[in-house]
């Protein structure tokens, strides 16, 4: 503080500060008094211009002429205090605002694009991460609640809606040929729980991933039709990308809960009161059931009846135990008195005498059923053949019993598609078209004819099987089974098809020469191993002549 200020200080206070407060409130006070003349101006027109009484003091300190009148005409002074100043959001907000309408907007735009279906399931996508943006304002502002805590399932119900609503669209419109779609919006709705995750900006990258397997099929499907559908991929999966960039600078550990701020309860509770909605805490939990009644004979003296003998009555039942403890001393008169002669402590002959050996128990009796369970014949379980989700066929259970013609089986696949062949015996199944991917469990005498697949055919524990391939199989994977033939196609051994076994015995590969004729070729299965130098060798051994 300079010299010439130090010469208005009185008793300790600074003239020219106090000053400098004072233009500061007044300050205050004039911007105040503008804004509640243009507030009454709007409500009441009144117009602080043209007032009668346009004194300095009213208009800083008073209501003014105009004021009155309002007030008169039927208005309140409570409609005349100025309006709560606007609080501006949070950082971590905005930047969630801008990647709505920077990733998810446009996405929705492009959707529209495709079809209407389409369209829809995007505008759900973008409301739910609108609701998230309100859940994150509550994280914020609120204390961590208990995960079991209904208020935040009642918190996540919007968010919840909305991911619903994308599920039913898809179940609603299965036969869609925009079905890639709506199932790459199913997968995607799994990253809106990156919330309850310690590790989120990882599980945002599985969730992608788990989209990411639709989505390529979009792109294989629409990759030299239609530009709008790759620009539709590239959008989804930049969706996931930025959602990961946020996330990693706002909430890297989870959601960013305020340890000083309100109990959860209480600031859902405003935000749901600042839109007009009930806030409950959920039905309470139903009271436990009572415990069940215990044994009629443990309180009563008799469960037989009151007509049983006394003696019965005394047998058992609690109220016996307090009768003979309620004997007193005479409660020892019923036992019997032992003779000194009989006291071993006080005649040694008697611990001369060899101690008597217990009785041999008597062996078990074996359960009647376990021998019934021996000679039980297995039940049959019912044939079944279904596409379970569109995308998986199940096989199950059939032998030559359930087709009395022994006609094949005849399916007709597409490459989304999987099928699963397991416990069957006897029967022939034919595959018409491309298909993902074959996998055969536990079965005997099974023929099989396949046109082409993706990926390959996974064999284990069966018994007698035959495999023809007419297109292109890449793999074959045998496991644990034995008697099985292999016949290729011509494609399949020019594409370098693979065939992996293990623990498999009397497995035979069928390729065609020239002549178009099958020429039968055994695996190996015997091998000799030796140590050559510090490591395991091991070769084939060929059986010749």
């Amino acid at each position: 503080m300079s010299t010439e200020e130090n010469q208005f200080n009185v008793q300790g206070y600074n003239i020219v500060t106090i000053l400098k407060r004072l233009e500061a409130a007044t300050s205050r006070l004039e911007d105040i008094t503008i804004f509640q003349e243009e507030a009454n101006k709007k409500k009441f027109g009144v117009d602080p211009l043209t007032a009668n009484d346009s004194s300095p003091t009213k208009a800083i300190g008073g209501r003014g002429v105009g004021a009155d009148k309002a007030i008169a005409a039927g208005g309140s002074t409570a409609a005349l205090k100025s309006a709560p100043e606007k609080v501006e959001k949070a950082k971590s907000i905005v930047a969630f605002e801008e990647f709505i309408q920077n990733s998810v907007t446009p996405f929705v735009e492009t959707s529209k694009k495709i079809d209407q279906t389409v369209g829809d399931a995007a505008q759900f996508l973008k409301e739910a991460f609108i609701q998230q943006s309100k859940f994150l304002e509550l994280v914020l502002k609120s204390q961590k609640p208990e995960m079991t805590d209904p208020i935040l399932a009642k918190a996540l119900e919007p968010l919840n809606e909305q991911c619903t609503k994308i599920n039913e669209l898809k179940d609603a419109n299965r036969k869609s040929p925009y079905f890639n779609h709506l199932n790459t919006f199913s997968e995607s709705t799994a990253v809106f729980y990156w919330i309850g995750f310690p590790t989120p900006v990882s599980y945002i990258s599985d969730s992608k991933d788990t989209a990411k397997f639709w989505s390529d099929r979009i792109l294989k499907e629409f990759k030299d039709k239609d530009p709008v559908h790759v620009d539709w991929v590239k959008q989804i999966l930049s969706i996931f990308d930025d959602l990961k960039s946020y996330v990693k600078e706002y909430h890297t550990t989870g959601p960013s809960w305020n340890p000083k701020g309100e109990p959860f309860a209480e600031v859902f509770a405003k935000q749901e009161s600042s839109t007009g909605v009930a806030v409950t805490g959920g039905a309470p939990p139903p009271p436990p059931p009572p415990p069940p009644p215990p044994p009629a004979s443990f309180f009563d003296d008799n469960s037989e009846g009151s007509s049983a003998p006394q003696q019965q009555q005394s047998a058992g039942g609690i109220n016996a135990v307090f009768a003979e403890l309620n004997q007193g001393s005479s409660i020892t008169s019923g036992l019997k008195k032992v003779d000194k002669s009989e006291m071993t402590h006080k005649n040694p002959e008697l611990r001369k005498q060899p101690p008597v050996a217990p009785k041999k128990p008597a062996p078990p009796k074996k359960p009647s059923s376990l021998t019934k369970s021996a000679t039980a014949v297995p039940t049959k379980k019912p044939a079944k053949k279904e596409l379970v989700d569109g995308t998986k066929w199940v096989i199950q259970n059939y032998t030559k019993l359930d087709i009395p013609d022994h006609s094949p089986i005849v399916i007709e696949v597409e490459m989304h598609q999987s099928v699963f062949i397991g416990n069957c015996s006897d029967i022939t199944i034919q595959l018409k078209g491309k298909a993902n991917a074959v996998s055969i469990s536990e079965t005997k005498n099974l023929g099989l004819v396949v046109d082409s697949l993706i990926s390959g055919v996974d064999v284990i524990k069966s018994f007698k099987f035959g495999l023809q391939v007419l297109g292109l199989v890449p793999m074959f994977s045998i496991d644990k089974s034995d008697e099985g033939s292999i016949y290729l196609s011509k494609e399949s051994i020019e594409h370098d098809c693979q065939i992996f076994t293990s623990s498999t015995t009397a497995l035979n590969i069928n390729a065609p020469n020239k002549d178009e004729e099958f020429e039968e070729m055994a695996v190996p299965e015997q091998f000799v191993s030796k140590v050559v130098n510090g490591k395991l060798v091991s070769e084939i051994v060929e059986h010749a002549g």
